[in-house]
């Protein structure tokens, strides 16, 4: 079955019970990609087979149709459930599917009032202010792409983080999406965004240098989307990278005009 069928089915459910839970929402998959379907009366589920993990995609208007699915979902297939709360408030349904809890992200979008980096540091983050670099970092060619993949699989879990084919490296590439950081010609930092509207989408980090290193680039970045008009930005963390979520210059939180979080809650079946 094809996606635009599957948005078919899942009208159809909700149009049936008035009322569904689900994590697939339009755009976040072609129309005319195949996924494997399952459904009852109650309940949707389809997986998608994407480049390096199958996951789980669902709908379901009773608790006990949709466990009776989720049973039969393969062996390590990835179920990711986005909510406002700061706990799942449906786990024990996954949990019933026999789906373990793998991670958890959180989404911090930031709106900000004034520029934060015009604010005075303290601690440590002082000496990062004084020795700012404006012009550290490079945009790479797109013969950096491998060298890119190659760091970026030695970070990241590809089960719950975002992974890249070579082409779509030399895509971020061309549209000048990465920033990188060389010691004696090898890529040791990277710092990958995107604008998207009016927003800075801070993609994927990677410092395997100095704080420095990082700060300056992302600083850099974040100075010329702000004489570009943008105020807002955001990020994903996991819950577990501490330095990532405490990063940052504590008296900036005056400029602050509204911060709101996501979390995102991802499963593998057992």
């Amino acid at each position: 079955m094809i996606i635009s069928e599957v948005k078919s089915k899942i009208n159809g459910l909700k149009k049936r019970t008035k009322l569904i839970i689900t994590n697939f929402y339009p755009g976040l998959v072609d129309n005319n990609q195949e996924v494997e379907y399952m459904e009852n009366e109650q309940a949707i589920v389809f997986i998608l087979q994407e480049t390096y993990r199958n996951r789980c995609f669902f709908a379901y208007a009773e608790e006990e149709a949709f466990v009776s699915l989720l049973l039969k979902v393969p062996a390590n297939t990835v179920m990711e459930f986005i909510s406002r709360e700061k706990r799942d408030p449906i786990e024990k349904v996954f949990v019933r599917g026999n789906m373990n809890k793998y991670a958890v992200y959180i989404r911090k979008t930031v709106c900000y009032g004034e520029n934060p980096y015009e604010i005075p540091e303290t601690g440590k983050r002082v000496l990062l202010s004084e020795m700012y670099d404006a012009d550290c970092g490079e945009y790479p060619t797109l013969e950096a792409a491998e060298e890119l993949d190659a760091l970026h699989r030695q970070v990241f879990d590809p089960l719950c983080d975002d992974m890249f084919t070579i082409n779509e490296w030399k895509e971020k590439i061309n549209k000048k999406e990465i920033l990188v950081y060389r010691d004696n010609g090898k890529i040791t930092s990277y710092y990958c965004f995107c604008l998207e509207g009016n927003k800075l989408y801070t993609n994927v980090v990677v410092n395997t240098g100095t704080a420095d290193i990082l700060y300056n680039m992302e600083r850099r970045i974040f100075e010329e989307m702000w004489d570009k008009g943008i105020r807002v930005y955001y990020a994903w963390y996991n819950e577990k990278n501490d330095k990532a979520l405490c990063r940052g210059n504590k008296n900036a939180i005056k400029c602050i005009r509204s911060c709101g979080l996501l979390y995102n809650f991802i499963y593998i079946k057992k």
